[in-house]
Order: structure tokens, then C-alpha cells, then sequence
């Protein structure tokens, strides 16, 4: 589960301002703010585009569609300026590919700098432009292409994303969750979580911490995972329950450590420094000689500044 540290720890880590949860998935995504420049607007509304196909206006109009059409939403990230971003549409483009690709999406283009851009950013890791990610109208990630990339390999992987996520879909769709095994419940739900929809990872992980004949270290990797997922969806009270759950019960030391540092971080996600500073200190006398104390030790310094505190 060591997997799990960075969610536990880079957003905290990141800066001294409080951790915003990230919004919520398996709902649909949300509108940006009033007046913003949500994506690039294609020249012709109604016209054929690139791969013959429709593109949206924006991204409220590919989520709107893609909802009504059950299709897949098929974003491009661009931004100012951006040679890749030009030589990426040249090899993609004019590829017959390209348009069999696009026949069960809806795509849009989306200006990296824009509200939206900057919530993709968050949300899936997008890194910058060129970029490509296919969810669905919900939000849940289908596939994800960072940077410039060979037109062969992008198809390719693409493709086997698409079809790798439709036999996933069933799995999720027949499944009844109180009916999981602990391994089956927890598989999915970390999935689900790594999709970008803890909302539906959530049941998965609350059956495989407490399906009977559940292992321990089976039962603590749910709850470990169930506190992320809380969090994401900004439900503190209950990832602290969960937390202090695990925290009750765990023997081992290393997932000791990143539950009381995960636990610390609840407080920056409501805004309320001084109580995580506080836990952060009792990390830091109660694990001097941990792998993350460094991190620790530079989170507490700007906290410190941050809140005035002796």
C-alpha cells in the first residue's frame, strides 16, 4: 500500500495553505464559475470537425451531449503558443484512426490556462499541453495521455484503454457490492478510486473492511483507502472516524505513520491550521527517526509561519 502515501502527503506537503478536497466524482462535473473562457470555441458549432465528427462549443456542451448520446467525452488540452500542440493535431488528425476513434465520444478542446483546465490539472493529473483524457459524462477516467506523443502508440494505447474500461463498466454493473468478497470489494474500489470516482469506490471499500473472513491487513488496506476517498469528497468527519479506526487497531508501523499523518492533514482540509500543526508536532516527537520526518519537518516550519504560533 505504499502507493497510497503520495495521496496521503502531496497535497499537505504542497504549500502552507490548507488542503481544498478535490470535487466530487461519480456525479457530473461541475459548471466553472460564471463568464470563464471554459474551452476554445470550435469556428463552425454545428459543422463537421476534426475526425469527422461534431466537437462541442465548450465543455459544458460536450458533457451535456455525451450525457444525452451515452457517449464517452474526448478532451483535448491546448494552450497559447503551444508547437506540440500543432504537431499533434497534424499526426493525429488526418488519420483514419482518429475518426474511429472518435464515433463513441464527444470531443472538445480545452485551454490548459482555463478554469476547467486548471480542475482537469487536479483532478487527473493532467500535466500540461498537448494532453488527451477520455471520461465519462460523470467523470470517471477512461484514459490519459500526457505530452507529445507517437501517433502508433497513442491509438493504440487509447484503444486498449477504451475497450479496458467498457469490460471493467460490466464488471462494475453486475456486481452486488454486499455480496463482494473482501478481494474483490477492495480490487474495485481501488479502481474506482484511481478512476477519479471515490463516490463509487466508497461502498466497495466499507464491504472489504468489514466482509467477514476479511484478513487484517485486507480490512486496513480498505480502511486506508476508505479515509483518502472520504477526504476527496470533503466528508472529514467521516474519513476521521475512518482513520482513527484503522489507528485503533493497526500493528504495523509504517501504516502507523502514514495514518497519523494523513490524520493531521484532515484539520488543513478544514481550515484549521493550528489543530494540524498540532498533530503534525506530535508526529514528529513520536517518530524522530521516520522516512518522512523531513517532509514533516518542512511542513511544520511553514505552518508555524503561517499561524504565529511559538
Amino acid at each position: 500500500m505504499s502507493f497510497l502515501l503520495p495521496i496521503f502527503l502531496s497535497a499537505a506537503l504542497a504549500a502552507p495553505e490548507p488542503v481544498a478536497p478535490s470535487k466530487a466524482s461519480g456525479a457530473p462535473l461541475p459548471v466553472p464559475t460564471a463568464g470563464s473562457d471554459a474551452s476554445p470555441k470550435m469556428a463552425e458549432p454545428t459543422g463537421m470537425g476534426p475526425g469527422n465528427a461534431i466537437w462541442a462549443t465548450s465543455v459544458e456542451d460536450a458533457i451535456q451531449r455525451a450525457t444525452r448520446e451515452g457517449k464517452f467525452v474526448f478532451f483535448e488540452f491546448t494552450k497559447k503558443e503551444c508547437g506540440n500542440c500543432q504537431r499533434m493535431d497534424g499526426l493525429l488528425y488526418p488519420a483514419f484512426d482518429f475518426e474511429a476513434l472518435l464515433v463513441p465520444m464527444v470531443p472538445v478542446k480545452v485551454s490548459f490556462e482555463s478554469p476547467w483546465g486548471k480542475d482537469f490539472a487536479s483532478r487527473y493529473s493532467v500535466e500540461d499541453a498537448p494532453a488527451v483524457l477520455i471520461t465519462t459524462p460523470e467523470g470517471r477516467l477512461v484514459f490519459l495521455a500526457n505530452g507529445f506523443f507517437n501517433q502508433g502508440d497513442f491509438f493504440r494505447h487509447a484503444n486498449a484503454a477504451v475497450a479496458g474500461y467498457r469490460k471493467f463498466a460490466r464488471e462494475i454493473e453486475a456486481q452486488d457490492v454486499a455480496k463482494l468478497s473482501p478481494k474483490e470489494a477492495f480490487d474495485t474500489g481501488n479502481e474506482l478510486y484511481h478512476r477519479a470516482d471515490p463516490q463509487a469506490a466508497i461502498p466497495r471499500l466499507k464491504r472489504a473492511a468489514s466482509a467477514s473472513g476479511a484478513t487484517a491487513s485486507q480490512r486496513e488496506d480498505a480502511l486506508e483507502l476508505l479515509a483518502a476517498a472520504q477526504l476527496d469528497l470533503g466528508q472529514t468527519a467521516p474519513s476521521r472516524q475512518t482513520i482513527e479506526r484503522l489507528l485503533s487497531t493497526t500493528k504495523d508501523r509504517a501504516r502507523r505513520e502514514r495514518g497519523e499523518i494523513f490524520r493531521a492533514q484532515i484539520p488543513l482540509a478544514e481550515n484549521r491550521p493550528v489543530e494540524a500543526l498540532a498533530l503534525f508536532r506530535k508526529f514528529q516527537k513520536a517518530h524522530p527517526t521516520s522516512p518522512h520526518i523531513a517532509r514533516v519537518n518542512e511542513l511544520v516550519h511553514r505552518l508555524e509561519e503561517r499561524v504565529k504560533t511559538p
